[in-house]
């Protein structure tokens, strides 16, 4: 190697070590940055050249420098897709709390003001026209009573589909941002392609690219491959939301419950089983169908319950009982409106008035069994001709069928119990998942995060290194110095 070689093994180490500084300093900046991977220059031998002119071995000449080689993302392909799916599970989860929160919030028990007193209520208010069947007042307060409790009813059925309807725009609204995320992803995909493979550009467009995998994440349960050209391909369940540089997109399905995911491409459907999207269709076609059937089956025990016994029993004046309610469900429900206008039909009797009496009936009897109702586990339960959908029309209760079902109250304790252990278990499995999810975080963090104490530590040993190359260069211009100087003498 000539002395003017050795000028240029100087430089070169000079520009090596000033990369690595540089990406000190870029790690450093970024210590806090989210997303963000630490970054390490790779330095590589420079071999040895045979120079013309001069006499030497290949095996006894020194190499020619140094050269940056590349700047490594020290990424964790293992950790990174545990975190994707930890938080995906996380993100199913939080959106289950979230909307059993909101149906939990529609049953207010224990209240004094909650469906379940407002039954109890309306029983009393049987066993009490039982003593007196006669007073005009006692039976206004029953039709009172029962129309609050009706009303409740319907409210709390509004709120359900309310709850079903915003949960539609939420999904629609994350389906929003899904797509637009995987339409990003694609977009790097392709800056990286035409960035340099080792370079610090490339690196941080991955940074970017992995960061919006991680929200994706957790909206949608995601897997992750990797192409040999630093690309990424991002798969929800069996298809691919993004390959490459190309994305599709994931709509709502109509017509819904059930609700469904609907792919782009070829219109398959798509039931994900983690992410938030997960968890607000488990909202969709679980727990606002389910709760609101069973929030049908409370309102229709009660029409049918104590319809059945009105059509055994006697108004007021003699005559055959009309039904105490109409309705199809919990939506609907409502006093009869024949009764609530003229509370002396009310069937508290269960004989009639004798015949060619004018006298009102003083049988409290049939009032009697239906306020001990509650007593009971089960009931006798009438069912419209026709069908509960019939259940609007008075005529459609004459003559109906009967069968045994849960007592009104029963069927509604055994629903908000369910409401309140469904929430239980959601809130204790994200409480567990939260706890998975920042472990994974924090080996990834550790694993890829910037560590400021070993970047001072490269740092030291860079600038050593940069000074002695600086300092190699100077001794090789004395020795040239003292060459020169040799040959002019």
């Amino acid at each position: 190697m000539s002395d003017f070689s050795d000028l240029t093994v100087g430089l070169s180490g000079l520009e090596a070590q000033q990369v690595a500084l540089d990406t000190v300093g870029q790690n450093v900046a970024n210590a806090s940055t989210p997303g963000y991977v630490e970054e390490q220059v790779q330095l590589g031998a420079v071999g040895a050249v045979q120079h013309l002119g001069f006499d030497q071995s290949a095996s006894a000449q020194p190499g020619d420098g140094v050269e940056v080689a590349g700047i490594q993302r020290l990424s964790n392909t293992y950790l990174q897709q545990r975190s994707y799916t930890e938080q995906g599970n996380q993100g199913m989860l939080t959106a289950q709390q979230t909307g059993l929160q909101a149906v939990q919030e529609n049953f207010p028990e224990p209240s004094t003001t909650g469906i379940s007193s407002q039954l109890n209520q309306f029983w009393q208010d049987w066993s009490t026209l039982a003593n007196n069947p006669s007073d005009g007042a006692t039976r206004s307060t029953l039709v009172q009573d029962a129309a609050s409790l009706t009303s409740s009813l319907n409210q709390t059925s509004a709120a359900l589909n309310t709850l079903g309807q915003q949960t539609v725009q939420a999904t629609t609204s994350t389906l929003a941002q899904v797509n637009q995320e995987a339409a990003q992803i694609a977009s790097l995909n392709q800056q990286m392609l035409q960035a340099s493979p080792d370079s610090s550009n490339s690196a941080e467009l991955a940074d970017q690219r992995d960061q919006l995998i991680s929200q994706l994440s957790n909206q949608l349960g995601v897997n992750v491959t990797y192409n040999a050209n630093g690309t990424a391909n991002v798969y929800a369940g069996s298809e691919a939301l993004v390959s490459g540089v190309n994305s599709q997109t994931l709509s709502l399905s109509s017509g819904g419950p059930p609700y469904s995911l609907v792919w782009s491409q070829d219109q398959s459907s798509f039931q994900p089983s983690s992410g938030e999207l997960a968890g607000d269709l488990a909202v969709l076609n679980q727990y606002v169908p389910g709760y609101q059937q069973d929030l049908d089956q409370v309102s229709q025990s009660l029409m049918g319950s104590v319809n059945y016994l009105m059509s055994t029993g006697y108004d007021l004046n003699g005559n055959p009982g009309a039904p105490f309610f109409l309705g199809t469900g919990a939506s609907d429900i409502e006093v009869n409106p024949a009764v609530a206008a003229d509370p002396s039909l009310i069937a508290a009797a269960s004989t009639p008035v004798p015949s060619g009496s004018s006298a009102t009936n003083q049988d409290g009897s049939l009032a009697a069994e239906v306020g001990e109702m509650p007593n009971s586990q089960t009931v006798t339960i009438g069912e419209p001709s026709g069908g509960w959908s019939a259940g609007a029309s008075a005529t459609s209760w004459t003559g109906a069928s009967t069968t045994t079902g849960p007592e009104a109250d029963v069927a509604y304790n055994q629903l908000v119990t369910g409401i309140g252990q469904a929430t239980s278990t959601v809130n204790n499995s994200l409480t567990n998942q939260q706890a998975v999810t920042t472990n994974v975080n924090s080996a990834l963090q550790s694993a890829t995060g910037v560590n400021t104490d070993q970047e001072m530590t490269n740092m030291v040993m860079y600038q050593n290194a940069y000074d002695a190359s600086a300092k190699f260069i100077s001794t090789v211009d004395d020795v040239l110095q003292s060459l020169v100087s040799m040959v002019n003498g």
